[in-house]
């Protein structure tokens, strides 16, 4: 919880309280932008790979549905 970073270190003014919460914002912010553009990137990845025969994708779900396949007939 952002709060629980602010408070993390004993503060004495409201500078120092101020230099906290922009701390914790900007490192909030960097981690959001780390995950958009992580998403982006698995996007863009996983179009040019469908686009070749399913690339590594269509193997992972073929794989996948395999296995869903292998559990539930040993569940039956």
């Amino acid at each position: 919880m952002m709060m629980d970073e602010v408070y993390r270190m004993k503060m004495d003014t409201a500078d120092e309280l101020l230099v906290s919460i922009l701390d914790v914002a900007a490192c909030v912010k960097k981690r959001e932008d780390q995950l958009r553009r992580t998403t982006r990137d698995l996007r863009i990845r996983f179009a040019k790979d469908t686009e070749v025969d399913g690339g590594i994708w269509g193997t992972f779900i073929v794989n996948c549905n395999r296995f869903v396949i292998s559990c539930s007939k040993s569940v039956i």
